[in-house]
């Protein structure tokens, strides 16, 4: 497990996922995770570049069925995924009733991880959406764990 020296805030729940999964810190120079968002055509909201600092460039890995899975908030991977435009995202945001950022990717299938105006983390993906919890790192804990509801749903559009 890495030390996260810069993150002070992340350690409970690095404590609480010791020995279950691997979190990588990569640096953060949050001017240029937010340069890179713009170009890409998203809005920097407060929302997003709260998350950005606290959360960015951090990618967690565990075994799932004896199978590495991971989660990742990397900017390059973000917005290389295929779901991640800033159309989609705001489509996302239609459908679901209110305004949602695109943070981060979940899986091999790249699932879009949103999170929404009212601090809910969500997934995205070809199937339909997935509420995972409400605060990044309940998210993450319930993701390494299994401990949340794996029903897709689609919104009424």
């Amino acid at each position: 497990m890495n030390d996260t020296p810069e993150r002070p805030s992340m350690q409970a729940l690095l404590d609480d996922l010791s020995g279950i999964a691997h979190f990588s810190f990569e640096p953060l120079d949050i001017e240029s995770t937010c340069r890179q968002y713009t170009e890409d055509g998203y809005e920097i909201t407060p929302q997003l570049r709260g998350f950005l600092e606290k959360y960015g460039e951090i990618t967690v890995t565990w075994l799932f069925r004896g199978n590495e899975v991971e989660v990742t908030t990397s900017t390059e991977r973000t917005l290389e995924s295929a779901h991640a435009t800033p159309r989609n995202v705001r489509v996302f945001g239609r459908n679901l009733g209110q305004s949602v950022q695109l943070v981060g990717t979940a899986f091999d299938t790249e699932e879009c991880v949103l999170l929404a105006e009212n601090g809910e983390i969500l997934l995205y993906g070809d199937a339909g959406y997935q509420r995972v919890a409400n605060s990044f790192e309940d998210a993450i804990r319930a993701l390494v764990t299994g401990d949340w509801d794996k029903s897709f749903f689609r919104p009424a559009t």
